[in-house]
């Protein structure tokens, strides 16, 4: 490894020290968000336990999938052997499509809030269901990892070999599919549509709300100009009938003070 190190040509070397960079702002970084929820009462609320099941996915990502990667990078050959090339693997897939589930809870979170807010913080908006929901989340992720480990691999490859440097990712065209279907196709398709439909309702609320505050002007309006008529006509007098209100209201000519 050290070895390797020095004989980088530093563009390898730039986007070494770039990945270890990521690597120490995605650990500090989940790890903050994870002691915040803990710590602060006031931030363990329904969504944020789904953030805190996103962060603790994207910080096991970090410790155990990343550093593995950079060595990978740097020496150019896998040299852990076949084991842990599976594990590495299978633990990658499962972190990666666990984090996007997550998202996908936190939109069904959100659409659920906003579409129904008396219901959902009646019957949905607690904290023992957002645990089942994170539960159903890494089961389903391990679900779509756990077929390789079954032996759902391409034709041909060996895993016993004695000098294992080829750690690559199951070729199987059927897993391909099934895997990028369940960790991230469908996944991005319901968080489009949710999100889309979030802001159908925010946008149609917001019309209703313009148009009832205009309505509610023009009646204010229309009321206000009823009451001036009406003022209008209460106080006004007949000149024939109430000379005294005529002469009071009546303007003196000029004429007549200089006169």
């Amino acid at each position: 490894m050290s070895s390797s190190l020095k004989s980088m040509a530093w563009p390898k070397s730039i986007a070494v020290a770039i990945f270890l960079l990521l690597i120490l702002v995605t650990v500090i970084g989940n790890m903050l968000v994870i002691l915040a929820v803990l710590t602060t009462r006031r931030l363990r609320t329904v969504t944020n336990c789904f953030v805190m099941s996103l962060a603790v996915a994207d910080l096991l990502v970090g410790i155990f999938v990343m550093p593995p990667a950079v060595a990978l990078h740097v020496i150019g050959s896998w040299k852990l052997g076949w084991l842990l090339c599976e594990f590495w693997i299978s633990f990658d897939i499962l972190l990666c499509t666990a984090s996007i589930l997550s998202l996908c809870a936190i939109s069904l979170d959100r659409y659920l809030a906003v579409t129904q807010p008396l219901t959902y913080s009646k019957k949905w908006r607690c904290k023992r269901l957002a645990l089942l929901m994170i539960l159903g989340v890494w089961l389903l992720a391990f679900v779509i990892t756990c077929p390789p480990m079954l032996g759902w691999y391409e034709p041909g490859r060996n895993r016993h070999q004695t000098d294992f440097v080829d750690c690559r990712y199951n070729q199987n065209k059927g897993y391909v599919v099934y895997s990028a279907m369940g960790s991230f196709f469908i996944p991005l398709t319901v968080m489009l549509y949710v999100y889309v439909r979030i802001g159908y309702v925010l946008t149609s609320r917001r019309q209703r709300i313009v148009r009832d505050a205009n309505s509610e002007r023009t009646a204010d309006h229309d009321l206000d100009g009823d009451n001036f008529i009406l003022e209008s006509e209460h106080y006004r007098c007949n000149p024939h009938k109430c000379l005294p209100c005529y002469a009071a209201n009546a303007r003196t000519p000029d004429w007549a003070i200089k006169e």
